[in-house]
């Protein structure tokens, strides 16, 4: 009985080491990646909350109700990708990304629009499609080069998206 426990233990401690092993067999870009493709698609979903509650325009709206569908999506394979190589994930937005949700959640109307039209919809796209084109071409682990690639299409497609809304936006203070 005693023999048996000792395995179990060994075995449960040896199955820890892989993880940890994982996690620093990780190149320092890779975990950059990572640590970025999660605080963008946090900073995404936690904008898009506030765009659902006070977004003047049904497209706002729209937008970010496909923004905290998806994004929460990606952030759930994100997960279970990280986890896998034992990497922990943040699990809370950087400083300057929680005052940009402040300064965001300050704003009304059309103003508020705007804002989220440009600063959420166009440039936080803008720069996951950067990151994640990246890692699509330089990531030195191959399951996290597959998730950046299998990715990819679908922030492209948000970017797009993103433009249209803000010519929208824009033509509605004319």
């Amino acid at each position: 009985m005693n023999k048996m426990k000792m395995t179990a233990v060994g075995i449960a401690l040896a199955l820890g080491m892989a993880g940890a092993a994982s996690a620093a067999e990780l190149s320092r870009g890779d975990q950059k990646f990572l640590r970025i493709a999660a605080e963008s698609g946090m900073f995404e979903i936690e904008a898009s909350k506030v765009a659902v509650q006070k977004g003047q325009s049904q497209e706002v709206k729209d937008f970010a109700q496909m923004m905290i569908t998806d994004h929460t999506k990606v952030a759930g394979e994100l997960k279970t990708l990280a986890a896998a190589k034992g990497f922990t994930l943040p699990t809370e937005l950087p400083r300057g990304m929680r005052k940009d949700i402040e300064d965001l959640n300050k704003k009304t109307g059309h103003d508020f629009d705007d804002d989220y039209s440009d600063d959420i919809a166009v440039d936080a796209h803008e720069d996951a499609v950067e990151a994640f084109k990246d890692a699509a071409d330089d990531a030195k682990d191959a399951d996290v080069k597959a998730f950046a690639a299998k990715t990819l299409p679908s922030l492209q497609a948000h970017l797009e998206k993103g433009r249209a809304l803000e010519k929208t936006v824009d033509a509605m203070k004319k």
